[in-house]
């Protein structure tokens, strides 16, 4: 999958393996279609690199970890930015659920 303009740090399959998330260098999460290749939408908003993407169980929503000191929820659906967990005070560099 080409699309991203830097290193990809991190990639995660969603639960029924139907979408793949990139976190790259270049600030971005990108979601992929595996089965036709396709670039499906890009996740803006970090001001580092994004070193850790991760999905919810539900596949509703991504996490994104950066170096930017932040952790980014997004909806998939609507590729919307859902907010944003502040107060670290270096880099994040792992993001999971539970």
């Amino acid at each position: 999958l080409r699309g991203h303009s830097d290193y990809v740090r991190s990639v995660a399959w969603n639960h029924d393996g139907s979408l793949l998330a990139s976190g790259s260098y270049d600030n971005t999460v990108k979601l992929w279609d595996p089965k036709t290749m396709e670039e499906k939408g890009t996740l803006r908003g970090h001001s580092g690199y994004v070193s850790c993407v991760a999905w919810s169980p539900d596949g509703e929503f991504v996490a994104s970890a950066s170096f930017d000191g932040t952790v980014k929820v997004w909806k998939v659906k609507t590729m919307e930015e859902m907010g944003t967990l502040k107060g670290h005070s270096g880099n994040v560099r792992c993001v999971a659920w539970s």
